[in-house]
């Protein structure tokens, strides 16, 4: 009983008055902390668990396709969130291990102060209890200090402890959106390349077979134009052929016209005979035919001065009078007028339905005496006019047959549409024109067209339907205006003086 106030101090002393003698230790396989209290001749010794809030199990990564994606120094996600799940649940048990070891140790403290306490009162005066429980008390005082501090930071440790695991779920799930996001816009791509891998396969497919049907194609043109073209040739030899047999047909008929002519002469003079001999008299032109009693319109033989071989021509004997020789005429297209130079001046064509009689035969005829040149024009609404041009004459080949006229007059008054005076002929082959566009190639046919003028009786013949804003067809400007085609033309010359 002589130790019990001694030993009543060392207690209530005990954790004011520890301070050195802590030794570690491992024993059971874990660490344990040594107190030694040392007061008077008593000495205490207290053996508590220490645990190792750093050293934390680490946890093998796991590796999957995605990690050679990330950077060495960053775990995937999964891994991240286990470690610190683990690493939580430790704090969470070795704060719950020192919170009941605390308890413990305050109610065994309490528990041995009580006892002490009591045994003090039975054995020792007030006086001196109250000396050595004052300091006692405040060591009780900094023990439940050292408790309440304790508790706070117990307190706290949780709040970190979610604090650290909402961050961690919010890293994670940013980690995890990041990451499915780069998955999506990956397969994405992937689609879209195999889409356009497709798209350009099916493309050089269809190429290739457009290649294959453009070859195809072109082998039989090639074949077809071949074909064509021995047709064309055969054609070609065919017309001539029916060229030549018209030609005759036609001499044929004109001789029998000419037969009949001179039969109902004879009748009509009551000869007693009838001789169907080809009269000796030769005709200059339709004027001289007219003035021989000739009264019906159609195709004769004259014969022009200074020309050896006799011409076929029409002759008008009821327009005005008659006795016109026709030098051109345009009625259906049957007669194509690109003709070359030479074509034009022996002339060419049907003399019974279109053709041109030439320009050395104008130019001999017209050199004689005096001629009157008569043109007539026809529309397709039926509309019908004419222009007489006195003292008309034709040149001579020397002076690439440019005309001359003194004066013109129209029949519904239209202007004059023919090219100045001394005008020189041309053809696609003969450019004599005033233009450096050669107007007989850019307006077709032979023509006077001086700088490609107002007039081309002799261009391409357009069927109605197709015969508006044509420059290059049958014009007269001052009929139907610069580009209307007109559906018939005739030329024609008589004497002055008839």
């Amino acid at each position: 009983m002589l130790c019990q106030p001694t030993m009543l101090l060392g207690g209530l002393l005990l954790l004011a008055t520890m301070t050195t003698a802590r030794q570690r230790g491992s024993a059971a396989g874990g660490r344990r902390n040594i107190y030694r209290v040392q007061h008077g001749q008593c000495s205490y010794t207290f053996v508590l668990p220490e645990p190792d809030l750093c050293q934390l199990v680490p946890v093998a990564p796991e590796t999957n396709s995605l990690q050679g994606d990330l950077p060495a120094s960053r775990l995937p996600p999964a891994d991240l969130r286990a470690q610190r799940a683990q690493r939580v649940s430790q704090l969470e048990k070795i704060l719950e291990n020192n919170t009941q070891w605390l308890l413990k140790l305050e109610k065994s403290i309490l528990r041995s102060l009580r006892s002490n306490l009591v045994q003090a009162k039975q054995h020792t005066d007030p006086n001196q209890t109250s000396t050595v429980l004052a300091p006692s008390a405040d060591v009780v005082n900094q023990t439940v200090a050292q408790t309440h501090k304790l508790t706070s930071v117990e307190a706290q440790v949780p709040n970190q402890t979610s604090h650290i695991t909402l961050e961690n779920l919010l890293t994670t799930n940013k980690l995890e959106r990041q990451v499915l996001m780069q998955s999506q816009e990956l397969q994405r791509l992937q689609s879209r390349n195999r889409a356009l891998e497709s798209r350009l396969q099916a493309l050089e497919a269809q190429h290739e077979a457009q290649m294959n049907s453009l070859q195809d194609k072109r082998e039989q043109l090639q074949n077809l134009l071949g074909r064509q073209t021995g047709t064309l040739t055969k054609l070609k030899n065919h017309l001539q052929a029916l060229s030549s047999n018209s030609s005759s047909l036609q001499q044929q008929q004109q001789q029998l016209m000419e037969l009949v002519q001179r039969l109902a002469r004879l009748v009509a003079q009551n000869q007693r005979t009838v001789s169907l001999k080809v009269p000796k008299q030769l005709f200059q032109d339709c004027a001289e035919i007219k003035r021989s009693g000739a009264n019906a319109s159609g195709v004769y033989t004259i014969h022009v001065a200074n020309m050896t071989k006799p011409l076929k021509v029409f002759c008008d004997m009821e327009t005005d009078g008659g006795g016109w020789t026709l030098i051109q005429r345009r009625q259906d297209g049957s007669m194509s007028f690109q003709k070359t130079w030479e074509e034009y001046k022996e002339g060419f064509g049907n003399v019974a339905r279109e053709y041109w009689l030439g320009n050395e035969a104008v130019h001999h005829l017209t050199s004689r005496t005096a001629y009157l040149l008569r043109v007539e024009l026809r529309d397709w609404e039926g509309l019908q006019t004419s222009i007489e041009y006195e003292h008309f004459q034709l040149g001579s080949e020397r002076q690439r047959y440019s005309f001359s006229v003194n004066a013109s007059s129209s029949s519904s008054g239209f202007k004059n549409s023919l090219a100045p005076q001394g005008t020189k002929f041309s053809t696609s082959d003969m450019d004599n024109d005033n233009c450096m566009c050669k107007c007989a190639q850019m307006m077709s046919g032979g023509w006077w067209f001086d700088a490609c003028g107002l007039s081309n009786l002799n261009g391409i013949y357009y069927p109605v339907r197709q015969h508006l804003h044509k420059l290059n067809g049958i014009r007269w400007h001052y009929f139907r205006g610069p580009s209307y085609s007109l559906q018939g033309t005739r030329m024609m010359l008589r004497p002055m003086v008839a």
